[in-house]
């Protein structure tokens, strides 16, 4: 095979293979930012945070209802712990997901990609 076609095709394989552990790890990063509470399934963003910061800041920091991802109202008893669970685990998710993204970044084979 000509070399030109063949390093073509190492190059398209190496995008490809790229694309792929770009979309594996964001998909790792939305499943880690769903929370579970009181049979409540809640989906965390930057919406989710700061709605619940609203309403600590509004002094509401006990048996506050919210409607969680199924739109279904779910009474939270302590808005400050929640608040707290909430933001621990959307940092932990980022953190992880800004860690693996950098470590694909740096790989310039396909095999480094894999090996991830």
């Amino acid at each position: 095979m000509d070399e030109r076609i063949e390093k073509a095709f190492e190059t398209a394989n190496y995008m490809a293979t790229l694309s792929n552990q770009r979309r594996i790890i964001l998909e790792e990063f939305n499943q880690q930012l769903i929370y579970y509470i009181n049979g409540a399934v809640f989906k965390i963003d930057s919406n989710l945070i700061t709605y619940i910061k609203t309403v600590l800041d509004l002094g509401h920091a006990t048996d506050v209802v919210f409607v969680d991802t199924n739109n279904s109202p779910v009474q939270i008893q302590d808005v400050q712990a929640f608040f707290d669970s909430v933001t621990e685990q959307y940092f932990l998710a980022l953190n992880a997901y800004s860690n693996k993204y950098s470590e694909i970044k740096k790989q310039r084979r396909i095999q480094g990609l894999i090996d991830l």
